[in-house]
């Protein structure tokens, strides 16, 4: 529970914030507080869902739960992430949900493996520009040459660092297509 002092001073900050005129005055058993907001500065105020960022949708494809677990407490407070263990899992789930991103790991056991699934999700009209991140910890220059032949946009070796992943997360953004979030 807020303190008197530290409600006032709250108060205070939202009334400066969206510059209106505050009153306050002290009566016999309360105190009094008026804010007149002016229609102009109603409207100077950004709305939540203006100043609120884009959550987008994250599919993660890996085969390993330490890793899997590992990304997506990575992005949890900025993204909406979903996982799948295999190529043909990430295949159904990209078909049945639309993602603004797809994180990709190149060597997935049996059936399907990152390259195989990246370049069949090349060849669906709404992923031939989403960005897809290979995350792999073979990272020779062939590897890496490899996934970009397939249609990745990037490629990140394993281990990686969170301020990595996010920090070309964010380079990768612009080729985001404008979907409704």
């Amino acid at each position: 529970m807020l303190t008197r002092k530290d409600a006032l001073r709250l108060i205070k900050s939202i009334a400066d914030f969206a510059n209106a005129p505050l009153d306050i005055r002290e009566e016999e058993d309360a105190t009094v507080i008026e804010v007149r907001l002016k229609p102009e500065a109603a409207q100077q105020i950004p709305s939540l869902a203006e100043s609120t960022p884009r959550r987008y949708r994250v599919l993660h494809i890996e085969d390993t739960d330490r890793l899997a677990d590992l990304v997506y407490y990575y992005l949890r407070t900025q993204y909406d992430v979903d996982t799948a263990q295999t190529g043909e899992e990430g295949l159904e789930r990209a078909l049945k949900q639309d993602y603004d991103y797809i994180l990709m790991d190149l060597r997935l056991g049996d059936g399907m493996d990152g390259y195989q699934l990246t370049e069949l999700l090349r060849g669906i009209e709404r992923y031939a520009t989403t960005p897809i991140i290979a995350l792999s910890a073979y990272s020779s220059r062939r590897d890496v040459e490899k996934c970009i032949e397939v249609g990745c946009s990037a490629f990140i070796s394993k281990p990686f660092l969170k301020d990595d992943l996010l920090k070309l997360m964010r380079q990768l953004e612009a080729k985001i297509p404008n979907r409704n979030p």
